[in-house]
């Protein structure tokens, strides 16, 4: 599977210098000609994003399923212009980022569903401070939890629920990446279809933050690896449009 996910920078080849030496200024049979120096290749340069090409750049509803619209943002996070995190949590976003947020939502009962929060900094040093706290929040969230039943803003209620959390460090060349999995389980009283798989991407690259989070609700003995597919699929279509 195409990891959409810690992007290490390419490392660069520097050339080698292999000299023989001689003594008394006499050359023997074993001494080799200098070899001339290759140039290093030059590191590619830090991108920096215009909000504007960033927002042009994101997925549109056809980009994500042919079931699914876009609705005003359900996740508490999202509501708060903020980093959507494990058992619905959020991280507030440092500085002054330009934020772009979307939701779509399917029309059946179960299906895709998908949200994005996507931050341009000022430059590459503020985006990356804000990585480097979404990565500790995300990686110090507990492996299990159980969540009672709460009311959301809007009067919804979130019916309580037993979640499970497993944070991977991913490499997707140019970006830096860490993914969430989530596995939310509510009483099999409540449906019968009761398990929610949620993806969360969180992606670094220049001076922008893009946090991606994806999920559908299953039958209680489907596994989470269609719904990881579908977050790695749109992912890396997302991905390409900013290179």
């Amino acid at each position: 599977m195409f990891r959409p996910r810690a992007f290490v920078p390419a490392v660069v080849a520097a050339g080698v210098l292999l000299a023989g030496c001689g003594g008394g200024g006499h050359k023997t049979a074993g001494s080799a000609a200098p070899s001339a120096t290759r140039p290093s290749a030059s590191p590619s340069p830090t991108p920096s994003y215009a909000p504007g090409r960033v927002k042009a750049a994101l997925l549109s509803a056809t980009d994500i399923d042919p079931h699914v619209a876009p609705v005003p943002p359900s996740t508490p996070a999202l509501q708060r212009r903020a980093i959507p995190s494990c058992s619905l949590s959020a991280i507030e976003p440092s500085g002054s980022p330009d934020a772009v947020v979307r939701q779509f939502r399917a029309s059946r009962y179960s299906g895709a569903n998908f949200g994005q929060i996507a931050l341009t900094y000022p430059d590459a040093a503020a985006a990356a401070a804000m990585f480097a706290t979404i990565r500790a929040k995300v990686t110090a969230c507990p492996s299990s939890r159980h969540v009672p039943q709460k009311t959301l803003s809007g009067g919804s209620i979130a019916l309580a629920h037993d979640d499970t959390w497993h944070p991977s460090e991913e490499t997707t060349p140019g970006w830096a990446h860490v993914r969430g999995t989530e596995k939310t389980t509510i009483s099999p009283s409540s449906s019968v279809i009761n398990v929610f798989y949620r993806i969360y991407d969180y992606v670094s690259r220049g001076n922008v933050v893009l946090v991606s989070m994806y999920w559908e609700r299953v039958a209680p003995k489907a596994s989470a690896d269609k719904v990881a597919r579908k977050a790695t699929s749109l992912l890396t279509k997302q991905l390409a449009r900013l290179p």
